[in-house]
């Protein structure tokens, strides 16, 4: 399925019911957005039946010789051939049921049928012509070559159960439970792939088969969803040709990257970021929400594969009949060219990259590809930590993460030294660079403050039988404070809450932090009043546990539309004489009054995040806690602050962290008319263009040419182009360039 849809599908089980959604306020006007639609997975439904029959294939594999002997010739369909296939209802209890269909088109490695219902209405001859393209043609990483002929190329042959190189495209309404919120985007079924003169499998299509949906995916206006599950499910299929038990965790994650070598994007990577020590090759699918960091970990760390050693690599793993470490250590051996490195050393290569991503201090630490996020560490703003003890799971790693202070010594220790690898990844003014760490000895770098503002030391757990435990402890000068936030922009418009209505935001503990004060970006003058309460760990029944504290802020003015960068209307409470305990996880929750032009409001940023941070208690017919989306693939973050400090005996200051990498963000709104707003954030001081193109490449307009120092950023356009005047509507782009990265992104502009 498509990487980054999975994610949110779990949102869409949280957010608001069909007949809720979110009023959100814009620059000039009042909107209302719909909650879109949401591909999830098929796989997480079919694999425990997967299971029986690929077990099944793997232990009789003289039954596809016999098969190929009876059905001797090509299926031979042209346009107009009419065929019934089976198809899974994929809601409750699977059962399969017939579906009519017709040949709409016959492609160079594909035959497409379309189910007769549809055909005319959620499906034309356009969505026919694009899906061949797409498959046969051109991908948008190769205008030259399609999904098939990428795959293969990558990964190895599919299967020929039924003696025709072509694969089967059915395009119908996917029976996934008629929700438009939460639908399959397509999917391979291995059942199709045995032959149906098989005692069970009389309903077996005995072809190779792939189902794409065409309700509610519009094969027109969202091609590129579909083609993108399309890459991710045609790598099963070849994989299966090669191994019917290979473990999920690798099968997933050359799936996952057959996406991203087709130009499709990688799934969003702030998933496994939160996640970092976990067992790699785990694979959670009977939980729907934990499974989403398995597709994420896996996509991650494929893609370093890639990456280090060439997509060639990928076809070696995919042909070696071994699960796991061995798997990789046995492809890596047979690799041409030939490397020294083994799953070891790429493993651990690979859990620095995650923190340091910079591959110019060494090309082994870190990616080329732009969008991939660094994992969060346990930050410690206070250096002196008495001793500690963590977890590190198996073939896994724990981050410890110093930002405050100086003079910092630390000591990491345990009763299994064999099984750690430890190092220190400091960055700072004086640069960047990765430290070995002995275990048992004390590390010391005087320069942490000065030379070095942060070091981490990353610590993996090498020992496929862990966990194992890490014991550390730290001294040095404690001093400032942090700023906590999740939002990177400024705001970019306000949710319609209804009276009654709570809002929320949670924040993570800092070590030895106390609660300083809290900011919040409110619509106009007036208070809003509510508490701090100890964050219960869960979303629903209630993120609010015990009251920490009473809070109230107020605004002291009301901001003119199109809104002021910076914004300049902060309620700002001053806490710090109550002396909260700020070291483990808290929220900040303000109650709502009046009406959405009356009573005061929390302004909003809408930005792409797979773990949602703002949640809204909604009163009327269906009272819960929800977390509002934004068109599928963004989350509303309320723009809430809270400042941490670190008691020391010269007192306490308050300073901001700067951004720690380079983004470039979804312009909001989109689409949009007559301007939207475009943010990024800039990790180090760097020369920084943003320019918007056309879809034919010609240079529209230049936003910003300049040297900027690292912080985030906003820029609107307002549709005209470099001489002042307005562009026709259609699809444009925007491209940030700074320093090394490089990311482009679609916006649409409708008149």
């Amino acid at each position: 399925m498509k990487n980054a849809v999975r994610f949110a599908f779990v949102l869409a089980a949280l957010c608001t019911p069909a007949a809720l959604v979110a009023q959100v306020v814009g620059h000039a006007a009042e909107e209302r957005s719909t909650q879109g639609s949401y591909p999830i997975s098929a796989h997480e439904i079919l694999w425990q039946k997967e299971r029986e029959v690929d077990s099944f294939a793997a232990s009789h594999p003289e039954i596809f010789t016999q098969a190929r002997l009876r059905k001797s010739t090509a299926w031979g369909f042209v346009v107009g051939s009419t065929y019934t296939w089976y198809a899974d209802s994929l809601t409750g209890g699977l059962s399969r049921y017939t579906v009519n269909s017709t040949c709409r088109a016959v492609g160079t490695h594909c035959y497409v049928f379309v189910e007769d219902a549809n055909w005319g209405t959620r499906v034309t001859q356009a969505g026919v012509d694009a899906v061949v393209n797409a498959f046969d043609n051109s991908t948008p990483a190769d205008p030259s070559k399609g999904i098939y002929q990428t795959d293969v190329d990558t990964f190895g042959n599919p299967p020929d159960v039924d003696n025709d190189p072509r694969i089967v495209i059915l395009i119908l309404d996917i029976r996934d439970g008629g929700s438009p919120s939460a639908f399959i985007a397509g999917y391979f079924y291995s059942f199709n792939e045995i032959p149906k003169s098989t005692p069970g499998y009389s309903t077996s299509n005995e072809a190779e088969i792939y189902f794409l949906d065409c309700n509610p995916l519009d094969l027109v206006t969202n091609i590129q969803s579909g083609m993108s599950t399309t890459a991710h499910e045609f790598q099963h299929m070849i994989h299966w040709n090669y191994n019917k038990l290979g473990d999920t965790f690798i099968n997933e994650g050359c799936s996952e990257i057959a996406s991203v070598i087709c130009g499709f994007p990688l799934r969003d990577q702030s998933l496994f970021a939160n996640e970092p020590n976990h067992y790699l090759f785990d694979w959670r699918r009977t939980n729907l929400t934990l499974v989403l960091n398995d597709y994420s970990r896996a996509a991650r760390f494929t893609l370093y594969l890639k990456e280090q050693f060439g997509a060639g690599l990928l076809k070696t793993i995919v042909s070696t009949n071994l699960t796991g470490s061995a798997r990789l250590d046995a492809a890596l051996a047979a690799y041409s060219p030939p490397t020294t490195r083994r799953f070891t050393d790429t493993f651990e290569d690979w859990i620095v990259a995650n923190i340091l991503n910079d591959t110019s201090v060494d090309p082994k630490w870190g990616y080329t590809y732009s969008s991939v996020a660094k994992v969060t560490p346990k930050i410690f703003f206070n250096p002196n930590v008495s001793s500690t003890t963590e977890s590190v799971a198996a073939i896994g790693a724990q981050y410890l993460s110093f930002r405050n202070g100086t003079q910092l010594s630390t000591t990491l220790s345990s009763t299994f030294p064999s099984s750690f690898w430890v190092r220190a990844v400091e960055t700072g003014p004086a640069g960047k660079r990765v430290l070995p760490v002995t275990l048992g000895s004390s590390f010391d770098e005087l320069a942490f403050g000065t030379g070095y503002t942060d070091v981490t030391f990353v610590v993996g757990d090498i020992d496929v039988t862990g966990p194992y435990n890490i014991t550390y402890s730290s001294t040095g000068t404690a001093s400032g404070a942090a700023e906590l936030k999740w939002d990177l922009t400024e705001p970019t418009g306000y949710l319609g809450n209804s009276a009654g209505d709570t809002v929320c935001v949670q924040f993570d503990g800092a070590s030895g932090a106390r609660l300083d004060s809290i900011r919040v970006a409110l619509r106009r003058t007036g208070s809003m009043n509510g508490g701090i309460y100890r964050y219960t760990g869960a979303i629903r029944p209630t993120p609010l546990g015990v009251l920490l504290a009473p809070v109230s802020v107020t605004g002291t003015s009301t901001p003119p539309s199109p809104y002021p960068v910076p914004w300049p209307n902060w309620g700002i409470a001053d806490i710090h004489s109550l002396n909260i305990d700020a070291t483990q996880p808290f929220a900040v929750a303000l109650a709502c009054s009046g009406t959405s032009t009356v009573g005061n409001r929390v302004m909003v940023t809408v930005q792409p995040s797979p773990i949602p941070h703002s949640f809204t208690y909604v009163t009327g017919t269906s009272p819960n806690w929800y977390v509002y989306t934004y068109n599928g693939d963004t989350t509303y973050f309320y723009i809430m602050r809270a400042y941490v400090s670190i008691p020391t005996a010269v007192g306490r200051e308050t300073i901001e962290l700067i951004p720690s990498s380079t983004r470039l963000l979804q312009n909001f709104p989109n689409p949009f008319n007559p301007s939207t707003t475009i943010s990024y954030t800039i990790g180090e001081r760097a020369q920084v263009t943003l320019k918007v193109f056309d879809v034919l490449g010609a240079e529209v307009t230049t936003l910003v040419s300049k040297v900027q120092d690292a912080g985030s950023y906003q820029i609107s356009w307002d549709g005209r182009n470099s001489r002042n005047q307005e562009v026709i509507s259609g699809i444009y782009f925007y491209r940030l360039q700074a320093g090394s990265f490089s990311k482009t992104e679609k916006m649409v502009l409708v008149k």
